[in-house]
């Protein structure tokens, strides 16, 4: 098997033994896959550019898809744009109909592809987070609305997607700058062709969000950023 489809189902194999494992473990395995995602994007990124040197053909630009049904599917599509920024060179752009929300992530293939397997890993993830959240903090709400319940976990929920976007994009900036000055310029002539890629399509605009509530929001950012921490005990 080549190296890079046997890194591939390691990262597949991390993410899925995460979502159905303790919070402790799921925290190293998703950190553990993330960091391989990163790579593998920068090797991808790194061969991309020596096939173009050479007179090959690029990695394809493409758009794809991504489907969020359920109260929460706002949220969760929020944080999956979040999550292709942080790992570089994805962008997003947003939809909706009868059916959910829609999530147009654009990209290089490899790296649409990536950011699909991880937004839906943690998907999983905050849903059980903030499960587990809401059954240790529900009665703080007890003499809220039902809006105002449905609002704090929904809070919680964004707040978890933010964390993890931040955990990714500082583990990004070191694997970049242990790279060295030719991995960042790689990735940034990648960004630049996605970003002109981008500029030629339609804007795609979903309505405001109201506000959330801040205490949800607090405890579910904290929670995002353990979803991708765990640095120690993977070197454990």
């Amino acid at each position: 098997m080549p190296v890079q489809e046997d890194k591939l189902e390691l990262i597949t194999k991390l993410l899925a033994k995460a979502e159905s494992t303790t919070p402790e473990e799921a925290e190293a395995l998703t950190e553990h896959a993330e960091r391989l995602m990163v790579k593998y994007g920068i090797e991808q990124a790194r061969l991309d550019a020596k096939r173009a040197q050479l007179g090959g053909s690029r990695e394809e630009i493409i758009q794809e898809r991504m489907l969020f049904t359920g109260v929460y599917a706002r949220d969760i599509r929020e944080f999956g744009a979040s999550i292709g920024l942080a790992l570089g060179t994805t962008r997003a752009m947003y939809s909706e109909a009868a059916t959910g929300m829609i999530l147009y992530l654009i990209g290089f293939a490899s790296d649409v592809q990536q950011t699909k397997l991880l937004t839906s890993s943690l998907e999983v993830q905050a849903m059980i987070a903030m499960r587990t959240w809401w059954k240790r903090e529900r009665a703080r709400y007890e003499w809220h609305s039902e809006g105002e319940k449905r609002r704090a976990r929904s809070g919680f929920i964004r707040g978890f997607g933010i964390g993890a976007a931040e955990r990714i994009r500082e583990s990004r900036a070191t694997i970049v700058e242990e790279g060295g000055t030719g991995t960042e310029l790689v990735l940034a002539s990648r960004r630049d062709e996605v970003d002109a890629f981008v500029d030629r399509i339609p804007s795609k605009r979903a309505r405001t969000r109201r506000g959330t509530d801040p205490s949800a929001f607090m405890h579910g950012r904290r929670s995002g950023r353990e979803a991708n921490t765990g640095g120690q005990a993977v070197r454990a």
